[in-house]
C-alpha cells in the first residue's frame, strides 16, 4: 500500500510537527497553531521526504540571514545554492544559469555577439577551457593567442573549474569595454587586455582545390551554418566537383538541428543518430533518400567534439567517408536548456546519451580516424599557420580522393 500524508493546514507559521502513526499506515501530522477551516491536503510520503530535504536549504538560508556577521544578499545565496546543486553532479557540461547567463546563451546562438571572438571547449579531465577557434578579424585574432591555449583567468579571477557559461558571461560585455584574459601555453602565462567588439560568427568557408575537390571548413554547427553548408555544396556542383573534403578540426559542436540539416545532405535514407535518456526513452533522427553520393574525406582532431563526432560516426557507419586525422574529443552526451521560473533563470543539463546509427557511443574515448595523420605541434595548435603546402592531413585527404576519382574514371 502506498503511504500518504494528511497535513492539516494552519494560518499560523508551522514550526514544529508531532507525528502520530495510525494503524492504516497513514501519517497524520498535527502542529501547534490555529486551524484554518480544518482544510486538509494529502501528499505522498515521497513528496513529504522531498520537502524535508529542501527544508534544510530554507533553514540554512535563514541562519545565514540571522547570524552571519554581515548583511546577506539572498539572491546571491540562492544562486550560489543552485550552482552548487548542479555542480555536485560532477558533470562539466551541466550548469545553473542565472537570467543573465540565459540571455548570454541566447545571444551566442543568434549569429553574432559582443566579445573577443573565440570559442572554448571544457576539458573534462581537468576542468580547464581550451581555445578551439579564433574568428577571423576578431579582437582575439589581433593577438598572438592560439588554438590550444588554455584559459587561466578573466580579469584576474582564476576560472579553473568554473562552468563555461559563467566564464563566457565574464568575457562578454558592452562594445568598447575591455577584458583581461590570462592564457596558459606550455605552462607559461600570457596576459592580454582586449577591447570587446561585436563579433560576427562565420563558421563556414569553402573553395575549390585541384582535382575538382570542394573543401568546406565547418568551424561549428552554429546558427545558419546549415544554410551556408548547402550554399557551399551548390557552389561545388556548379564547379563540377567530383569529391568533397569536410574540415571538422577544432569544431566543438553546436546546434543539433543544424547537424541534422547538414547530415541530411550527405547521408542516404535512414538514421543519423539516436538518443536515450536514463529512463530508456529513445528519439531517432533520420535523413531522407536524397544525398550527395560523392567520395568524401573528413578531417578531424582532438578538438572535434559533440555534433562533429555525430556526423563522423554516421559517415563511418554508412561507409560513405574516409576519416583522416587524430582521435576525436569524445563527447557523446547531449544537453538541454530548461527554464526554471519567471525570473528567467534556468539550467543547462546533460539529459541524454548519443548513439551512432549502429549503436556506438564514444563518450570519454573519442572516435578513431580511418587514417591517422599527426600534425607538428605548431600547426596543430595554430590553424592560421596551415596552408596547402604544410597541412599533412589535408594533403592526405587530397591524395585519397584523387586515387578514388581516378579509379572511378578508369572503370
Amino acid at each position: 500500500m502506498k503511504k500518504t500524508l494528511s497535513v492539516i493546514i494552519y494560518t499560523a507559521i508551522i514550526v514544529l510537527f508531532t507525528a502520530v502513526v495510525s494503524c492504516g499506515a497513514t501519517l497524520l501530522f498535527v502542529a501547534a497553531g490555529q486551524l484554518n477551516n480544518g482544510e486538509t491536503m494529502t501528499i505522498t510520503l515521497e513528496d513529504y521526504e522531498l520537502l524535508q530535504r529542501y527544508q534544510k536549504l530554507s533553514t540554512l538560508s535563514e541562519a545565514l540571514d540571522l547570524y552571519y556577521y554581515e548583511d546577506v544578499d539572498q539572491e546571491v545565496v540562492e544562486n550560489g545554492a543552485a550552482y552548487g546543486m548542479v555542480a555536485s553532479l560532477g558533470d562539466p557540461y551541466s550548469t545553473y544559469l542565472t537570467s543573465e547567463d540565459m540571455a548570454a546563451l541566447m545571444e551566442s546562438d543568434s549569429g553574432e555577439y559582443v566579445g573577443i571572438g573565440g570559442t572554448f571547449l571544457t576539458d573534462p579531465e581537468d576542468g580547464s577551457m581550451v581555445i578551439t577557434r579564433i574568428y577571423p578579424d576578431s579582437p582575439l585574432s589581433q593577438t598572438d593567442a592560439q588554438v590550444g591555449d588554455r584559459l587561466y583567468a578573466v580579469n584576474g579571477e582564476v576560472i579553473l573549474g568554473m562552468d563555461s557559461n559563467s566564464v563566457a558571461a565574464m568575457i562578454k560585455g558592452d562594445a568598447g569595454t575591455s577584458v583581461t584574459i590570462t592564457l596558459l601555453r606550455e605552462g607559461e602565462q600570457r596576459e592580454y587586455t582586449i577591447t570587446r567588439e561585436r563579433v560576427e560568427v562565420i563558421d563556414v568557408d569553402y573553395r575549390m582545390l585541384d582535382g575538382d575537390i570542394l573543401l568546406v571548413n565547418l568551424g561549428a554547427f552554429s546558427t545558419n551554418a546549415d544554410t551556408a553548408f548547402a550554399e557551399a555544396i551548390e557552389y561545388g556542383q556548379k564547379q563540377d566537383m567530383k569529391s568533397l573534403i569536410i574540415d571538422l578540426r577544432n569544431n566543438g559542436g553546436g546546434d543539433s538541428l543544424v547537424l541534422e540539416n547538414i547530415a541530411d545532405l550527405l547521408l542516404p535514407e535512414g538514421t543519423i543518430f539516436y538518443t536515450e535518456d536514463k529512463h530508456g526513452n529513445r528519439e531517432t533522427f533520420t535523413s531522407d533518400a536524397k544525398y550527395l553520393g560523392l567520395p568524401i574525406v573528413v578531417l578531424c582532431d582532438g578538438n572535434s567534439a559533440s555534433a562533429s563526432e555525430v556526423l563522423i560516426a554516421a559517415l563511418q557507419d554508412y561507409e560513405l567517408a574516409t576519416i583522416v586525422g587524430t582521435t576525436t574529443f569524445g563527447k557523446a552526451i547531449g544537453q538541454s536548456t530548461l527554464t526554471l521560473n519567471e525570473d528567467g533563470s534556468g539550467v543547462y543539463l546533460t539529459t541524454i546519451r548519443v548513439y551512432s546509427p549502429q549503436g556506438r557511443n564514444w563518450h570519454g574515448v573519442g572516435l578513431e580516424p580511418d587514417v591517422v595523420v599527426e600534425l607538428p605541434d605548431e600547426l596543430a595548435s595554430n590553424p592560421i599557420s596551415r596552408n596547402d603546402d604544410n597541412d599533412l592531413q589535408l594533403q592526405e585527404a587530397i591524395r585519397i580522393l584523387q586515387g578514388q576519382t581516378q579509379g572511378t574514371d578508369a572503370a
